[in-house]
Parts: C-alpha cells; sequence; structure tokens
C-alpha cells in the first residue's frame, strides 16, 4: 500500500492510494470462504458450493467492499499520522480517474481530495480593539422603571369609558363593501391596546369609548405588525398579507391599569417587608439593580458581536472550492450549485467560528466537568421556570437538571453553551476592549442588529 500527498494549494490537498494484491488478497479470500459456508445453491448442499462459482458470483463485490473498507482505514491513519485537521471528508478527486482492472484484479489507484483547516494565530497584535457598549443609569431609565414597577404590582380598573391608555376587550368581524358585517367573514375575541396604537387619528377614535360602542376601523392600524394581527383576528401570516377592508369593533369591556403608589406597601412587595423604607432607597436599589440588568444585556450584546467582528478582522481563510464540492456530494438532499452559493457563507461563518474555538480549546486545554454540566443545567432550567413565575427549591431543581443532563442531545447542548463561553472568555483576553456609554434608546438599536 502506497499513499501520495500533493499540494494541490494551502487547504486543499489530494491523495493518491495505491492498492496490491498483497494488500486485499487475504481479507477478500478470507469474506468468500465465509460466503462459502453461507452460500445455497440447486444442486448443492449448504456450505459445498464449489469457490469457483462463489468467486464468479460474489467475488466482484466482495473485492469493491473490501477495497472500499481498505481505502477508508488507511485515509484514516494517513490523516492520523500526519496530524492533518481535515474539514469535511475525503472526496473522489475531481480531475484523476482511477486506475485498476475488476476483471483481472491487479494494483489499485484511487484519487482523493480534502480540504484543511487553516492554522490560526492566537496573537491578533494591536488592531484586535472593540468596544463593549455600556447602558447609562439615569435619571430617565430610573424613572422608567419604577413605572413598570407600579404597573407590575398595579390593579385592573374598569372606567366607564376609555382613555389613551386603557385596553379594549372586544370582538372583531369583518365588514364588505357596503359596511355591512360579511357573511362567513373573518371575527375573533381580540384586545386592543389603546397606548401602543401609533396612528393618531385611529388612537382618537378609540378614547371615549363605552361597553357597547361600535366602531369601524382598520385593523392593520390597530396592531403591531403581520404576526400581532395574525393572533389578532387567529388568521395565518399568508392571510394577513393578503386582508383588506375594515373591520367592525364592538366594545365588551374597558380595563384600565391603575399603577401601585409609590409606598411602603410597594417597598415591601419588591424588595421584602422593611427591606427598604423611604422612596430615595427605593430608588436606589432600583438603580442598582438596573445596572446589574443593563450589565448582562451589554455582556450579551457584546459577546454575540465580538464573535463576528473578531472573524472578520482574522480573515479567516477555507477551502471554498473543496467545500462546496463536498457539500453538493454529501447532502442527503440534492442541491443544486446555485443553492449551494446562496447557502454557502453563512455555512462557512459557522465553520470559522468552529476552526477558532477548535484553536482556543487546544491552545488553553479547555474541558468541561460534569459539575459545570450541572450547574448550568440547574441555571438554565430555573430561568425557564422563573420565566413563568414557577421559581423550584433546591432540591427539585437538582432533579430537574439531572434529567435534562440524562438526554445526550440536551447534555451535548449545554456542553457546547459552555465551550463557547469558555472560548469567548479566553479571547477576550487576548484583545483590547474599550467601554462606551449610550442611552438605553442607542443599546436597543445595538441589540436588534444583533439578534
Amino acid at each position: 500500500m502506497n499513499i501520495a500527498q500533493n499540494a494541490l494549494d494551502d487547504l486543499h490537498i489530494e491523495l493518491a492510494v495505491t492498492l496490491q494484491p498483497e494488500d486485499y488478497n487475504d481479507r477478500v479470500e478470507a469474506v468468500l470462504r465465509r460466503q462459502q459456508k453461507q452460500a445455497t445453491l440447486p444442486g448443492f448442499r449448504k456450505g459445498k458450493v464449489p469457490m469457483q462459482l462463489i468467486r464468479r458470483q460474489y467475488g466482484t463485490s466482495i473485492l469493491a467492499e473490501e477495497l472500499n473498507k481498505l481505502i477508508s482505514e488507511s485515509l484514516q491513519k494517513h490523516m492520523q499520522d500526519n496530524k492533518l485537521n481535515v474539514l469535511g471528508n475525503p472526496i473522489p478527486s475531481e480531475t484523476k480517474e482511477d486506475a485498476g482492472d475488476w476483471t483481472n484484479p491487479g494494483d489499485f489507484t484511487f484519487h482523493f481530495e480534502l480540504g484543511l483547516a487553516p492554522a490560526l494565530d492566537l496573537d491578533f497584535g494591536k488592531k484586535a480593539k472593540f468596544t463593549r457598549h455600556k447602558i447609562k443609569v439615569d435619571k430617565e431609565a430610573i424613572s422608567r422603571q419604577v413605572e413598570d414597577i407600579q404597573k407590575r404590582h398595579g390593579k385592573l380598573q374598569s372606567p366607564d369609558k376609555s382613555g389613551e391608555k386603557d385596553m379594549l376587550i372586544g370582538h372583531f368581524a369583518q365588514l364588505n363593501d357596503s359596511g355591512e358585517p360579511q357573511e362567513g367573514g373573518i371575527e375573533s375575541d381580540s384586545t386592543i391596546s389603546v397606548e401602543f396604537v401609533e396612528d393618531k387619528k385611529t388612537q382618537k377614535q378609540l378614547v371615549g369609548l363605552e361597553p357597547g360602542s361600535v366602531i369601524s376601523i382598520d385593523p392593520h392600524k390597530v396592531s403591531r405588525g403581520h404576526d400581532d394581527l395574525g393572533r389578532m383576528l387567529g388568521i395565518s401570516h399568508k392571510e394577513v398579507h393578503d386582508l383588506k377592508g375594515l373591520f367592525q369593533f364592538t366594545v365588551k369591556e374597558v380595563k384600565r391599569l391603575e399603577p401601585h403608589d409609590i409606598n411602603q406597601s410597594l417597598f415591601d412587595k419588591v424588595y421584602g417587608e422593611g427591606q427598604v423604607t423611604d422612596e430615595t432607597e427605593f430608588q436606589k436599589r432600583v438603580a442598582a439593580d438596573l445596572e446589574g440588568h443593563f450589565d448582562r444585556d451589554a455582556e450579551w450584546v457584546f459577546r454575540r458581536r465580538f464573535v463576528v467582528d473578531l472573524l472578520d478582522l482574522l480573515k479567516v481563510e477555507l477551502p471554498d472550492a473543496f467545500l462546496k464540492r463536498w457539500i453538493m456530494m454529501t447532502n442527503e438532499n440534492p442541491l443544486t450549485p446555485e443553492q449551494v452559493e446562496e447557502e454557502y457563507p453563512s455555512y462557512a461563518e459557522s465553520l470559522r467560528w468552529q476552526i477558532l474555538q477548535q484553536t482556543v480549546a487546544e491552545v488553553i486545554d479547555l474541558k468541561v466537568t460534569a459539575d459545570e454540566l450541572e450547574e448550568e443545567a440547574q441555571r438554565q432550567v430555573g430561568a425557564q421556570y422563573a420565566q413563568y413565575g414557577m421559581p423550584m427549591d433546591g432540591e427539585t431543581l437538582k432533579n430537574v437538571a439531572k434529567n435534562v443532563l440524562n438526554d445526550e442531545n440536551e447534555r451535548r447542548r449545554i456542553a457546547d453553551v459552555l465551550v463557547e463561553r469558555k472560548v469567548v472568555d479566553d479571547l477576550k483576553t487576548r484583545v483590547q476592549i474599550s467601554e462606551k456609554l449610550v442611552s438605553f434608546e442607542e443599546f436597543g438599536k445595538l441589540a436588534a442588529a444583533v439578534r
């Protein structure tokens, strides 16, 4: 057996695998003998079929199967022995033809192409400068948070007439061209939040209504996008696109959220009885909570943007032509060249990140322990249940987290989260990061850009 390696370019190589009879004869003969023991042909007892007939009937297919196994084993050994960091798998050469006589087996030569991952230098240099945006905790932000707390602990009232910040509960009915309810038209019970209606004329129309009031409105003007309108009317996204005309809205109830007064009762509900005793202290606690919350948001946005920007800075090269061929040859569903070209950029970006992660993991000898897996599983489970107002005690949380980790897919997903976190933590130490204060509104735009 011989394997000749030839560089097509820096990240693309060709391997010529030559197999000689002494490499495969014994293997083929052993399989033929096993086949003979199991074979049954008319006129012969089981296991007594002449080898000549076995060879004639099964020889070529067994030879092909054993050669494939040998090739796979030899390629794998060559990659390991030469420490080749391969992308994808070896694929048949596009330009070289295989050689060998299947009728009179002798030497066989097979040609393969391999793509290689680039070697990355983690010494990024002085150009590796990044900005971490920090949200200002100013009086406006504190005031907005206090108002939100007041609303969360407020009470729903039922006023006689609607105001600019009220919610209307009612019934939508589609109208025909004559302004009458359309027979078989769309109908739905839903709500309208007057405060969030952006069209001023429509918002004015919704103020001063009382239970029993009936108005005609354009549903597009009381919703926030197609998804919201679809939920409001109980129709599909496609139906929303084609929806035109007015709807009749009949008011059933008017609801008003009366914010909680800023008093000791509110302080106790938010921070526990007697923990805060005056408004000044309350605002300080709100500011501290906001700083922590904003910092977590800022870190999340930074880490997402940091990975993208760092990869742009590194300009990680890939064997693009090889990878596109490999994708077309190995994809479960057939792809056209046009489809590959369309999907390749996102695939390549993900692959670059994998290569960078692998490089860092090898340099720092990254490991994920069982304790870290359990801790992260508990954190994720706890956060998920808390989101729905279902906090867990410590023992229950541990048991649920263990059940999650028993699922191999979930265990791998959580491990991937930890690996990525450790990789980013390490990469942050290798670059220069400066902080920049921005307003809450400015940060909102930055966050929206990375989702």
